[in-house]
């Protein structure tokens, strides 16, 4: 555990004995573009085995992102280039990394010391319409596919875009033959209505891996209180991220909200990701008011964390990288929630809801 933190005794010990599982950080583009030592503590990014380490961290889905600028084809061919990636990283530390693809998997994962690596896609555009490459990706160890990111796909609306009224017969094909196969339906960057059409068109829990609560922050990648609770209702999960931009400020003060690094300074995906331009996040008890909203909302049973880590440039104050996320432990026990709902909420619900679903 990082050493220098602020930590009451009862949340080193919860921390530790728990199982830590973040459901979505976007590592795979750091791998992929820059080809890093992932066995070293690295200055870009939030995330590698040093900081992984250092937080506690006993699983992540490394969710494989392509910009919308690329066609489907072009898509699908980076998606299997940021697999492989991701597939020499764990190859490369055998003693750090396992590659996960069951619950099982996760847990041997942690009785051996190592970190288990579940493989996600963020954009299911990377199929390329097609059921076969679809089933393709599942026997390359992919586990879960975040329907949409920025943009529609040719199946199913997107937060940012409408055009289908939500999903397709197709896409509800998609979704069946996901659930067939034993991969988890990620729902965050989807339209309302393509939520509402998922729910019904599942037969089995999907998740949101990374999203926050609209009431508290007006954003249409959040979740409204009534998606909230339908998801928990269904059994699936929420898993709070901690973008700036989706937590929101509230009533904080002496925060100057983010921008984006100019796009001429970027020199890679990944710098589109991380770079910061100015401002700082909000502070963490902002982040807490989406655990508890989440909580109220779906259930303490239903909630997780999906932190986005390397997937954007500002994060709440204190809250820098991965390693740090023994303080979430830490905030979540000061806010009054149990041993039992904060070991929940660490990864016992997330590891309950992929013994459901894969």
């Amino acid at each position: 555990m990082k050493s220098g933190l602020e930590l009451s005794v009862e949340a080193q010990r919860l921390h530790s004995e728990s199982l830590v599982f973040d459901t979505h950080i976007d590592t795979a583009t750091h791998l992929l573009w820059r080809d890093p030592d992932f066995g070293a503590r690295l200055d870009a990014g939030h995330v590698d085995i040093p900081r992984l380490r250092e937080g506690g961290i006993n699983a992540a889905f490394f969710a494989v992102w392509i910009n919308d600028e690329h066609s489907d084809l072009e898509a699908m061919r980076l998606a299997l280039r940021e697999i492989d990636a991701i597939h020499r990283t764990v190859d490369a530390h055998p003693d750090d990394l396992v590659l996960a693809l069951s619950a099982a998997d996760v847990v041997q994962a942690k009785a051996e010391g190592k970190i288990a690596v579940l493989i996600s896609i963020e954009g299911g555009r990377c199929i390329d319409e097609d059921l076969g490459i679809l089933r393709t990706f599942y026997h390359l160890g992919v586990r879960s596919i975040t329907l949409a990111w920025g943009a529609s796909t040719g199946w199913i609306d997107s937060h940012n875009e409408q055009r289908h009224g939500g999903l397709t017969d197709f896409g509800r094909g998609v979704v069946a033959e996901m659930q067939q196969l034993g991969m988890l339906v990620d729902i965050s960057h989807v339209s309302d209505k393509s939520f509402w059409d998922v729910l019904e068109t599942s037969i089995r829990p999907v998740f949101a891996s990374h999203s926050c609560c609209r009431s508290l922050q007006d954003h249409p990648r959040n979740m409204t209180d009534d998606m909230i609770t339908s998801l928990g209702e269904s059994g699936g999960v929420i898993n709070v991220n901690f973008v700036s931009g989706f937590v929101g400020y509230g009533m904080a003060s002496g925060h100057v909200e983010p921008t984006k690094a100019p796009r001429e300074n970027m020199i890679d995906p990944f710098d589109f990701l991380v770079k910061k331009g100015s401002g700082v996040g909000p502070p963490i008890g902002r982040l807490m008011d989406h655990f508890d909203l989440a909580v109220r909302l779906a259930g303490s049973t239903h909630v997780g964390i999906g932190t986005d880590y390397d997937g954007a440039s500002h994060f709440p104050v204190g809250l820098d990288d991965i390693s740090f996320m023994p303080l979430v432990t830490e905030a979540l026990l000061e806010r009054g929630h149990s041993s039992d709902v904060v070991e929940g909420i660490l990864g016992a619900n997330d590891l309950r809801l992929l013994r459901e679903t894969l």
